[in-house]
């Protein structure tokens, strides 16, 4: 009976044992994110910037597809200069834009359905508000403030983003 006993507490150690160890360690790996061994926590400021071949655009993925493994939703930091603007573009994902700073417009198609937009409708945009872009809508985002960037958060569903330039018809 005795060593039954032992027995007994042996296993019930061992499990203890190992459910700690389990629990130190995700409390260790939730430092971690789970995806590709990145900090949880990170700097903005330290995460890397591009331009994307845009003058005036900061762009920065502060959660993304391809650096963070993101599989529902991507997540921006877009800083236009004075002036500068994306492309007329669009995409097949939703888009929400909050305005964190600045002010400017938005040119949003009329009708993105047909082969030619038509004329973009104009909204103006400033800090604090916020829209969204449906799937497959031209849009275009300008800052038209001489003295102030524009700073915009982007949440956009379906990562990885691809990008369809549209090209404005040029009148003979």
């Amino acid at each position: 009976m005795e060593a039954s006993r032992k027995m007994a507490w042996h296993w019930h150690f061992l499990g203890f044992f190992f459910l700690s160890l389990h629990v130190f360690s995700a409390k260790a790996k939730a430092s971690q994110c789970s995806i590709k061994g990145l900090p949880l926590v990170r700097n903005i400021s330290e995460l890397p910037q591009d331009d994307y071949g845009i003058r005036g655009l900061s762009h920065i993925t502060v959660a993304g597809s391809v650096l963070h493994g993101m599989k529902e939703v991507e997540v921006w930091l877009q800083t236009f200069s004075p002036g500068s603007c994306t492309p007329i573009h669009r995409h097949s994902c939703e888009e929400v834009f909050i305005v964190l700073k600045g002010s400017g417009t938005l040119y949003l198609a009329s009708s993105s359905h047909q082969k030619h937009p038509g004329k973009p409708q104009e909204y103006f945009i400033f800090p604090n508000s916020t829209f969204h872009i449906p799937v497959n809508d031209a849009h275009q985002v300008w800052n038209i403030n001489e003295h102030e960037d524009l700073q915009v958060l982007v949440i956009i569903s379906r990562p990885p983003v691809k990008m369809y330039v549209v090209t404005p018809l040029l009148s003979s």
